[in-house]
């Protein structure tokens, strides 16, 4: 018996639209129609992108599934008999198997369907307000960057032949240089890049502040290997592209993809883009540099938003804030 081999479908702009399609498809057939409604609504009346909604769907034909009893129940007689306290409960029983950062994604997505189903008047509107919030504390955690001996071997270890190894490689060190996100390095610009005052900018991003750097020798060196030996002949804004036909901007989900797969080419754990931002925060920290300094080398506009690096070393909380050489005005 042959084997089929599913084709390769090249990444473009409507990619997020046609994963939302696949999300819905793979719901059963009655509960096709209400998720497409609520994705439209989530679109047309809420104005949210369609990789948000994606993922709120997506949580939402969980929901569906559990509230329906596997399907014994038709969707909208489910609806009709759901009450705050089944509500709660699924909430309860689904937050006992998952993370916090996919209960956050849960609640979200139930107290938006709940919403558009009353609007309809499938319930009552106290439903969505019945969603509980996933118990946690701000700034519980630690931000996990990398140890120093495990970037050193992420930036310096041999690059193996592959598609676009340089490429590759002046990513990884943007991350890892400037801290930047991935959806930054992704919008990167060809005349963000001024080579005679040695200087790239990043546009801002998630509501934060652009950020203007000194364009370090290295960095140079690996986006200068890139635009001249392997970038494609392309008339295209943007620095990175992807390898192939067609020569599209190169993906946020890509960057991560070959993040990761660069991690575990090294022998560590494989962890994303954002990996490397906390790596540069905390190496600041350790260096002496003032909270100030780093939250305006991030991009963020407010201290409280990287209150989290202090604990990495308390005793910096003590010291006199100095400035930063390296931040442009």
């Amino acid at each position: 018996m042959s084997k089929t081999v599913a084709r390769r479908v090249p990444w473009s702009p409507d990619s997020w639209s046609v994963a939302l399609d696949r999300v819905i498809e793979r719901a059963c057939a009655a509960q096709q129609p209400v998720l497409r409604a609520f994705a439209d609504w989530l679109m047309e009346e809420r104005g949210i992108g369609p990789q948000t909604t994606r993922q709120r769907v997506d949580s939402v034909a969980a929901f569906l599934t559990t509230v329906t009893a596997g399907e014994t129940l038709p969707w909208h007689q489910a609806l009709a008999l759901l009450t705050a306290n089944g509500v709660e409960e699924f909430f309860v029983q689904y937050s006992k198997d998952h993370g916090m950062r996919t209960r956050h994604c849960m609640r979200t997505a139930m107290r938006l369907f709940l919403r558009f189903a009353a609007l309809r008047g499938w319930v009552g509107r106290e439903l969505a307000a019945a969603v509980p919030s996933p118990l946690g504390w701000r700034l519980s955690g630690l931000p996990r960057g990398l140890r120093d001996e495990d970037l050193t071997k992420l930036l310096s270890s041999p690059w193996p032949p592959g598609e676009c190894p340089r490429r590759n490689r002046a990513i990884l060190e943007l991350l890892a240089t400037y801290g930047v996100r991935r959806e930054q390095v992704s919008a990167l610009r060809l005349s963000d890049v001024h080579w005679r005052e040695r200087t790239i900018d990043f546009a801002s991003h998630k509501g934060g502040k652009a950020v203007h750097h000194v364009l370090s020798a290295t960095v140079a060196q690996s986006l200068a290997a890139y635009l001249r030996e392997e970038r494609p002949g392309s008339g295209s804004a943007y620095v990175f592209l992807r390898g192939r036909r067609p020569y599209l901007r190169l993906s946020s989900m890509a960057i991560t993809a070959l993040v990761r797969a660069r991690m575990v080419s090294c022998g560590l754990p494989s962890r994303g883009p954002h990996a490397l931002r906390h790596t540069f925060a905390t190496r600041l920290l350790r260096a002496g540099q003032p909270i100030e300094a780093i939250a305006d080398l991030l991009g963020h506009r407010s201290l409280d938003t990287i209150a989290i690096y202090a604990k990495v070393d308390v005793a910096r909380l003590f010291e006199v804030a100095v400035d930063w050489p390296e931040v442009l005005s």
